[in-house]
């Protein structure tokens, strides 16, 4: 039987490869209504900086809170007469930085006020200065960042969004788990998990020309909006995700890379271990996605965000899991700016590129060039071919074709080939597939 090669171009490395500090997100500019961050931003500085620039109100839904900087700049605003209002997780409610919130008199809720299902509240975010009436100051905080205690780093990231429109159906998702608009919540009307409603009914917003939208967990049930986008991929997807278990959402991926679209993905250990997790799935169809490589002194990946034809970025709190969709309370953000996909963009392909033990400075192809035969020829002599999950398939020191066979001589499943030049500098992705 003969194979057919879908050979898509060169990866190139030029020596003049990014610097992390490229990868940093705090590029909004003069005049800009957006500053994304990530970890190596030190998030919990950045964002006790966020609280203490309120003036007027801070209203924080956060699924734990265990930094000593956030937690003083809360109790700090607190003092300075901002009103705050702070909703976590049930399991977080009793720790010693809550308790020091209660007792400088702010109030604190949990989930379980409003429901009496077995769920997390899993958000993230926080309303800035909202309940004032300047609607020029409002802010809003969002993205997968825990102010969690933790010795190492996490992958992970935040966005700010300097935006009246952005923040109020934030505003109204808060007021409806606070159940009211006041200072302290009415616990009888407070309404969270399968309780919610669709507390404001517009999720498309237009700011600076730019579309953004706002979904909630459970009412909205977001996967629905990720598997739409991702239908509607042109070019590439990239993603990196702590937890993954979504059969439909794979689906998605799979015919999307199987009608020519670069797809790739990088998951948290834990995930790629997990009997629940699609990754094998992915990777069994052939798509390049990879268990996370992180420097020594990081955790977890903790990202839940994917780029769309460098376009468009989807990012949160929520796991593209059942409970992370129609369970928790959780809230998903889309926004279609250039400038900001491509800073997650190059997120995405520093993660990449360490997942796959080769360069951080990975750049999908451009090009796409279809070669039929029993062999591939290519532009140099000697070669590394590895398969999608990085194992040595192949080695030929003097050898410019593959035949698509393994060092044994056995032919290799159809799927997703990397091949390393052994001389020079770059990487081929070579998709095998069967001829009938």
């Amino acid at each position: 039987m003969k194979a057919v090669f879908l050979l898509l171009a060169i990866i190139s490395f030029p020596e003049d490869t990014l610097k992390k500090s490229d990868f940093q997100g705090n590029k909004g500019g003069s005049g800009s209504y957006w500053t994304v961050y990530f970890d190596s931003d030190t998030l919990d500085i950045k964002l006790a900086r966020f609280i203490g620039g309120a003036q007027y109100s801070l209203d924080i839904c956060f699924y734990e809170i265990f930094r000593d900087t956030v937690a003083k700049a809360i109790i700090n605003a607190k003092e300075r007469g901002v009103k705050v209002r702070v909703i976590t997780d049930y399991d977080y409610y009793f720790r010693p930085y809550m308790d020091s919130m209660r007792n400088h008199g702010i109030p604190v809720i949990h989930e379980q006020v409003g429901s009496n299902t077995d769920h997390i509240m899993h958000n993230k975010f926080i309303v800035r200065d909202y309940r004032d009436a300047d609607t020029t100051n409002d802010c809003l905080w969002t993205g997968s960042y825990n102010a969690s205690e933790y010795t190492r780093l996490n992958a992970e990231n935040a966005i700010l969004l300097v935006s009246h429109s952005v923040a109020t159906p934030y505003f109204y998702e808060f007021n409806q788990m606070w159940g009211d608009t006041a200072d302290i919540p009415d616990t009888l009307n407070a309404r969270t998990g399968s309780r919610k409603i669709d507390a404001y009914p517009q999720h498309l917003f237009v700011v600076n020309d730019d579309s953004i939208w706002v979904y909630f967990s459970p009412q909205n049930r977001p996967i629905q909006y990720l598997i739409s986008f991702v239908n509607s991929s042109q070019d590439s997807i990239g993603y990196l995700i702590y937890s993954y278990t979504r059969d439909d959402l794979a689906s998605a991926m799979i015919s999307t890379f199987q009608r020519g679209v670069f797809v790739g993905g990088v998951h948290d250990a834990s995930d790629v271990g997990s009997p629940y997790s699609v990754f094998q799935t992915l990777v069994s169809n052939g798509l390049p996605v990879f268990r996370d490589n992180l420097p020594p002194n990081y955790g977890i990946l903790h990202h839940k965000f994917m780029v769309i034809d460098r376009t468009v970025v989807i990012t949160g709190s929520m796991n593209w899991s059942n409970n992370g969709n129609q369970v928790n309370d959780e809230n998903t953000l889309i926004i279609r700016n250039r400038e900001i996909a491509e800073i997650y963009w190059q997120e995405f392909r520093r993660r990449y590129g360490e997942a796959m033990s080769v360069s951080d400075s990975f750049k999908t192809p451009s090009s796409i060039q279809f070669l039929s035969g029993e062999s591939v020829t290519f532009p140099f002599i000697g070669y590394k071919v590895f398969d999608g999950v990085g194992r040595l398939v192949a080695d030929a020191e003097s050898s410019n074709t593959w035949a698509g066979k393994d060092s044994e001589g056995k032919y290799c499943p159809a799927g997703i080939y990397f091949v390393l030049p052994t001389h020079s500098r770059g990487l081929i992705k070579v998709i095998k597939i069967r001829a009938d």
